[in-house]
């Protein structure tokens, strides 16, 4: 769906430029990683949603088509990366190399992504798109528990290195899996829709700006309940006819296409490009230049290794 595709690039984009503060004469140009990671997961559940719903496949070969779509490029990325660069990696046991290449990986979005799966198909199965609701609500309880007694209030830290995220982000899987079910009832405007999203986003933005200015973290929660009416919107403008006529457009949906699809690559590779000694040497804006004209021809090659090992393995099967 060009709709979907859009907001892929649209995750990707925000996501790696919320990596790229120290490559910006202002760091704070360097945002967005939250929404992008929301869209992400948002999109994950809108999409198998709409392939698996109306097909009786049983858990595991579902599941191990899942896993030959990622992992090659996971493990090609972590061998490449990770594993060979560093001198130590001999010295390691079986468990560090399940750590490494199986679960959880370097990466924590893989490692939320492969249980979310579980719990998602699950859901699935029930046939009732608004399962996925009741599981958001639901997911309420955990999230304000963990909220109150284990989240440090004392700065902004609900998108920080713990666990305590990726309540949001199944409720943001979720909430992918209940707008598909109900696509189909969704009325779009662009004007309409984009006005709300501008208006959405400044709210959210502007409640980041108090909170960095040391007020309100106590309120950081709010930035998460702001994010399913931009995920909601952002929705509803990439189904509109603005939107699908840029996508049909040969050279401009051709360009967000590519980087689109090659998502999963360069969240995996921007690291190892934008931390670069060449990259962070060049003067802005080149460096941002440089940086995206490197990671694409990158990620698009991994993508096409990993593509070939995916076709190998799945008719292998």
């Amino acid at each position: 769906m060009s709709s979907t595709t859009f907001l892929r690039f649209i995750a990707i984009v925000l996501i790696t430029n919320s990596h790229l503060d120290n490559l910006y004469p202002i760091p704070a140009l360097g945002t967005g990683g939250a929404i992008g990671n929301a869209l992400f997961f948002m999109l994950s559940g809108y999409g198998i949603f709409l392939s698996e719903n109306n097909r009786n496949r049983t858990f595991l070969p579902w599941y191990k088509r899942r896993i030959f779509r990622i992992y090659p490029t996971v493990t090609l990325a972590t061998l490449f990366l990770i594993i060979i660069p560093q001198s130590v990696w001999y010295q390691w046991n079986v468990l560090d190399y399940i750590r490494m290449l199986v679960w959880p990986t370097p990466y924590w979005f893989i490692s939320a992504l492969m249980l979310f799966y579980v719990i998602f198909f699950f859901i699935l199965k029930i046939k009732n798109y608004k399962y996925f609701l009741a599981g958001i609500f639901v997911l309420i309880i955990p999230y304000l528990f963990f909220y109150i007694t284990m989240v440090d209030l004392s700065h902004y830290s609900i998108e920080g290195d713990s666990y305590f995220k990726w309540l949001f982000y199944l409720q943001a899987m979720f909430f992918g899996g209940y707008m598909a079910g109900r696509s189909r009832f969704i009325k779009t405007s662009f004007i309409k829709d984009g006005l709300a999203l501008v208006l959405v986003i400044g709210l959210y933005y502007g409640i980041l700006i108090l909170m960095s200015r040391g007020c309100c973290w106590q309120f950081q929660a709010v930035t998460h309940l702001l994010m399913f009416p931009i995920l909601f919107l952002f929705l509803k403008v990439s189904e509109s006819d603005v939107i699908t006529s840029l996508m049909s457009t040969k050279y401009i949906g051709a360009a967000i296409s590519l980087l689109a699809g090659l998502t999963l690559e360069i969240y995996l590779l921007q690291y190892a490009v934008y931390s670069h000694s060449i990259i962070q040497s060049v003067l802005f804006p080149l460096n941002i230049f440089i940086f995206w004209i490197v990671v694409i021809i990158l990620s698009f090659l991994l993508n096409r290794i990993s593509r070939f090992i995916t076709r190998r393995l799945i008719n292998a099967d």
